[in-house]
This record gives C-alpha cells, structure tokens and sequence, in this order.
C-alpha cells in the first residue's frame, strides 16, 4: 500500500468478472483518473454489490468473491490492530521505522475500511 492511505476497492476485479448488465457501471468507476477511482465511494457499485447480496444465489460467484475480500480486510485490520498494540508495547510513541509517528499514525490507519462498499451495504440489507 505505500504510502497511500487509499484502502483496495472492488472496482477491478468486478469489472472482470461480471456480466454485460455491470459492465456500463462499472466502466464509469474505471473511467476516471486512478486517484479518483480508489478514493471516490459510488451510489452504482454500492446498489451493484447490494444487487449481489439480495440475489445471491444468482449472483454466486461474486457473492462469494465479496465474502472473501471482506474477510481478507477483516483480517488485515485485525493485524493493523496487533500491531498497534505491539508497538505501543515496544517502542511507545517514539518515530516508527518508517519515519512516520509510530502509535499516532497506526490508530489513524486503524480507520482505514479495505473494500467500503462491502461494509456500508450491509445497512441496507
């Protein structure tokens, strides 16, 4: 991720699986800049992965595929959260190895969601 503080997306790799009736949403999201493609949330790919999770046996493979990105970005925050926690331990509030503010830095990036539209969906379910 660098030094970027954009979290993955599901734009991309929906894109390529999906079938033609996704296709015009989400040529929109890839249309622009890269910059605005991972920080911009669309009503489209929210409402398209909604589609997916009310519908999921027909939309199966992608239901899945989202089931999996979510859990891979509940397992990262869960590690950001350990490592946090370490860090504190170890070293206190002291610069960390990448010249960042060590503790400060790691509980901004604790806010960081991987794959938003996977999440906020949810709420409309």
């Amino acid at each position: 991720m660098g030094t970027s503080k954009a979290a993955p997306r599901t734009f991309v790799g929906v894109d390529t699986r999906a079938g033609r009736r996704w296709v015009t949403i989400f040529r929109a999201v890839l249309g622009r800049s890269r910059a605005t493609r991972t920080t911009v949330r669309t009503e489209a790919v929210e409402h398209a992965w909604t589609e997916v999770y009310r519908e999921r046996d027909r939309h199966w493979n992608l239901y899945r595929s989202a089931e999996e990105l979510a859990d891979l970005g509940d397992a990262f925050r869960r590690w950001r959260f350990r490592h946090l926690t370490t860090v504190e331990r170890v070293i206190g509030s002291t610069t960390g190895t990448g010249g960042m503010n060590g503790v400060p830095y790691l509980r901004r990036m604790l806010g960081v969601v991987w794959f938003p539209e996977l999440w906020s969906l949810r709420t409309d379910l």
